[in-house]
């Protein structure tokens, strides 16, 4: 297993404290799960989001993205405005699908790498958020790309995700690996990677088993 959980209060602290309880970390980032009950399946599903080629540096320009065409929930690094790691989840959530959040779990995931000589850490935040959501962009696998309209709340970031689509544990658990040999060509299917898979699976696992404490509020 590559992750831990922490109780959300532990990262709830302002960000230079939190960042100097770990020196060997030189990066931060906050990622959400947001979940939606999808009644025609009679299960939940994920909201997923489509990695763009290309994104933008600080001062505007082209820069090519990491792991470009993978799907991954919406989230991103931590800013210098950031308040808190929560501050941060909350932040590319909104900036990244058009969606307020309002509460997260009580317990988050943390996981963490090295990329590019940089040792990082990214905490997950399952999060319940204001929007009414009716899932109606859903993957298809006979099609093995989203289809149906787009819900009008959620609205994409171009340079940072191409689509979007919800995804059920079934349908994510049957995806492609990402093809490392191959990072800037568009794989066919949901492919994602396995480090967040992980934290997905757990997430669901959680979900159905009425153990996601989703009351921790945001304000």
């Amino acid at each position: 297993m590559g992750f831990s959980t922490v109780p959300v209060e532990e990262i709830d602290i302002p960000l230079d404290d939190f960042q100097a309880k770990q020196p060997d970390i030189a990066g931060f980032s906050a990622s959400a799960l947001i979940f939606c009950y999808y009644p025609q399946l009679r299960t939940f599903c994920l909201l997923l989001c489509l990695r763009a080629p290309l994104g933008k540096d600080e001062n505007g320009k082209d820069k090519p993205n990491s792991w470009a065409f993978t799907w991954e929930p919406p989230g991103g690094a931590c800013e210098k405005t950031d308040q808190t790691i929560l501050t941060a989840a909350k932040r590319e959530t909104k900036e990244e699908v058009n969606l307020r959040s309002w509460c997260v779990s009580r317990k988050v995931y943390r996981d963490s790498w090295t990329h590019k000589g940089i040792p990082m850490a990214r905490y997950t935040v399952p999060m319940d958020v204001c929007e009414p959501i009716q899932p109606q962009r859903i993957w298809c696998d006979k099609q093995q790309e989203p289809v149906g309209i787009h819900e009008g709340p959620i609205q994409l970031r171009e340079d940072e995700h191409l689509d979007y689509c919800w995804a059920t544990e079934a349908q994510i658990r049957d995806s492609p690996p990402y093809d490392e040999k191959n990072p800037r060509r568009r794989q066919r299917g949901l492919v994602m990677l396995e480090s967040k898979k992980e934290i997905i699976f757990d997430a669901f696992k959680q979900l159905k088993n009425s153990q996601l404490d989703m009351t921790y509020g945001l304000w």
